[in-house]
């Protein structure tokens, strides 16, 4: 079985002493690109979903939680 390799993973499974100018200059335009591809949110970014309304529910109101006593505290 034949692994799939790309242009960057060859590049960076090189020994770094002995990358020339041409293979620097690769490895610094594809991270180059990748930010670009970030930043303008063309890659891994997913639109927000409409959540529509959102209504909080009192389930003490709706008598499924038993109502909490409520506390007075002295002297504050």
């Amino acid at each position: 079985m034949a692994s799939d390799q790309n242009d960057i993973d060859l590049l960076m499974s090189l020994d770094p002493l002995q990358l020339t100018k041409m293979d620097l200059d690769a490895i610094i335009a594809y991270h180059r690109n990748q930010r670009a591809l970030r930043e303008s949110g063309a890659r891994g970014a997913k639109p927000k979903k409409d959540q529509g309304p959102s209504v909080a529910l009192d389930l003490e109101k709706l008598g499924l939680k038993p109502a909490t006593p409520k506390i007075n505290r002295r002297g504050l």
